[in-house]
């Protein structure tokens, strides 16, 4: 039943002077459409088709290690052999073709899944009706980072086997599920096949009853088992067959199952594992919903119960075929739809919440037919979409890849994140600051700021900040008595992250010595007078004993501006006055400077705030 038509299948790669790929131009040749006013879908960074002048279709795509793409489907526009060949095709971040490869025989073969491998190769699963033992066989082909063959093993009996979901394992060997009518209890059964790493089925199990049932999708599940959605006629209420969803342990015996649908036609296409241990599927349904056919989501527990099930579509009929979990917890879900968009079938592309309650949707696609098979969310927070269009391209349908930007949201960071104004005399007031960058793709608004200490505020109470861009907020000390003083100044925003804190300490002793010229107990360098200040303030500092002083004024990025002093000083308290200006006597610019006085072993600093 498991035969390996390595010498006899080919693997061609399609020559690159017939090789097609065509970047369609954003604003002239798509039309993407908004469904919702609930929250905007995120911006499109690039689309590219891939074919030539038959049919090619992209079923499935990953992000790959180096931040490009892999994508399988199948195509009639190139390889050797005649019919569909199982088409491999390898991407760059920006999605341009870096390589592609076509494998097949004289009659039909076509991929539907694919995934990196923990090697840096890739793995593809389908079906071959040129090689095996009858009919459709399930194609499971093992290629290198570059595409080329490495070994493909074939599985299958008399009648038809496809296989259409795949995962690397645990242990570096293979998942499949599809359908067999070869084997099983009824006309089409369930099909799972775990092989070794080289390919070697190491078991297959069968899964249904009397009737037509058949698995699209499978994940290894956290405990080692396996979940597996598909579609059964054998069991549940409707007469058309129900959506169905099989948990398995790590050997493929069936630990439960729960079926899904009403009296109508019910699918399911794809299945994840939750972060919270459960499942969601996607599909669609007859038996509920706006129109024909809708979208379906159905949310369980780890033990199958239907927690919620929503329906997403209009009129017309509206399918899902890919689901993932995203960062934020929501789901992202691509198929077609043919209630909204552009005319004909249009690539469809839906995001909810953890609930499932819709977000936003939005449709790819022109005048003809565009679907959407896969869909993962990127490393940065976008998506990437593969599937089908008529509408562009080069021939009848071409490969459809494209590239969403991640969400518009601000991000906030704070440099430093906490502050120590050293000592301060009693009665003085010091001011020192931080920086707030935004380092997101949003506006960053501080709505407004607040602290748990009543000697520390902030300034300004709100602000709004671009892009990749920065402002500085003001935090000012008022020492009243001696002793410790500490606390959070608390930041509230629209960032992810909000409320954001700064921690912030001073201690206070009885102050400098009195008046000028008495000779002080230590030496110390106080704050300015006034801060912030405009057009000059006056440093304080005291010396025990007579010696050398050096007084600089610094940039915040540690230039020297101003050398205000630089030679012997009798002990006693004095003061120094700095007039905004650098040593080429030119007034500076507004922003927080540092000066340093050093004297007899001693080195103090604090900051200081010019306001033009």
């Amino acid at each position: 039943m498991f035969r390996d038509p390595g010498k006899y299948l080919s693997d061609s790669r399609a020559a690159s002077d017939v090789r097609r790929r065509i970047r369609i131009p954003l604003l002239m040749a798509l039309v993407c459409f908004s469904l919702t006013l609930e929250a905007q879908p995120p911006g499109t960074l690039w689309t590219q088709t891939f074919g030539g002048s038959n049919i090619d279709v992209g079923h499935a795509v990953q992000q790959t290690a180096d931040g490009g793409y892999i994508i399988a489907g199948y195509t009639r526009s190139f390889g050797l052999m005649s019919g569909r060949n199982a088409w491999l095709i390898k991407a760059d971040p920006s999605g341009n073709e870096e390589w592609n490869n076509a494998f097949g025989g004289d009659n039909d073969e076509e991929a539907y899944a694919v995934q990196q491998t923990v090697d840096g190769g890739y793995i593809i699963a389908g079906y071959t009706k040129s090689f095996g033992m009858g009919g459709n066989d399930v194609l499971l082909i093992k290629t290198d980072s570059s595409g080329n063959s490495q070994w493909i093993r074939t599985f299958g009996g008399a009648q038809d086997d496809e296989g259409y979901g795949l995962q690397q394992t645990t242990d570096g060997g293979f998942i499949i599920a599809g359908v067999t009518s070869s084997s099983g209890a009824g006309s089409r059964d369930v099909w799972l096949i775990k092989t070794d790493s080289a390919g070697n089925a190491d078991w297959s199990r069968t899964l249904g009853g009397f009737g037509s049932d058949g698995a699209r999708s499978v994940q290894q599940t956290s405990d080692g088992g396996f979940i597996i959605t598909g579609w059964t006629f054998s069991y549940g209420p409707g007469f058309l067959g129900n959506a169905w969803l099989i948990k398995t342990d790590s050997a493929g015996i069936a630990e439960w199952n729960q079926v899904f649908g009403g009296s109508d036609v019910d699918r399911g296409y794809s299945v994840r594992e939750t972060t919270d241990g459960g499942y969601v599927l996607t599909g669609y349904t007859s038996s509920s919903g706006a129109g024909l056919d809708d979208m379906l989501l159905i949310k369980t527990d780890n033990s199958g119960n239907e927690e919620w099930n929503k329906t997403f579509g209009g009129s017309g009929r509206d399918y899902g075929h890919s689901v993932r979990q995203t960062t934020d917890g929501g789901f992202i879900i691509t198929g077609y739809t043919l209630s909204f968009g552009a005319g004909g079938d249009d690539l469809w592309l839906v995001k909810t919440d953890s609930a499932g309650n819709q977000e936003w949707n939005t449709t790819f696609g022109g005048s003809s037919s565009d679907v959407g098979y896969g869909v993962q969310q990127t490393s940065d927070g976008g998506y990437i979409i593969a599937g089908h269009t008529l509408s562009y391209g080069a021939g009848l349908h071409d490969v459809f890849l494209i590239r969403l930007a991640p969400p518009a949201m601000p991000l906030f960071t704070v440099t430093p994140d906490s502050l120590w104004f050293g000592n301060a005399a009693t009665g003085d007031t010091l001011v020192d600051s931080v920086i707030v960058q935004n380092a997101g793709n949003a506006d960053l608004i501080i709505a407004s700021t607040t602290s748990s200490n009543a000697h520390f505020s902030i300034s300004p109470a709100s602000a709004t900040i671009a892009p990749d861009s920065a402002a500085p907020f003001y935090i000012q000390f008022s020492a009243a008595a001696p002793g410790s003083q500490h606390g959070f100044l608390v930041f509230h925003h629209n960032g992810a992250s909000s409320p954001d804190s700064v921690f912030v300490q001073a201690d206070v002793i009885t102050g400098l010595g009195g008046e000028e010229g008495e000779i002080p107990q230590a030496l110390a360098v106080g704050p300015n007078y006034p801060n912030p200040f405009n057009p000059s303030t006056t440093i304080r500092y005291q010396l025990p004993q007579p010696g050398e002083v050096r007084l600089v004024i610094y940039n915040l990025v540690g230039q020297p501006v101003r050398t205000l002093l630089n030679t012997r000083v009798e002990a006693g308290v004095h003061n120094r006055v700095w007039d905004g200006r650098d040593d080429r006597g030119e007034e500076v610019s507004s922003g927080v400077y540092i000066f340093r006085l050093t004297a007899n072993g001693y080195t103090g600093s604090r900051k200081m705030v010019l306001i033009r």
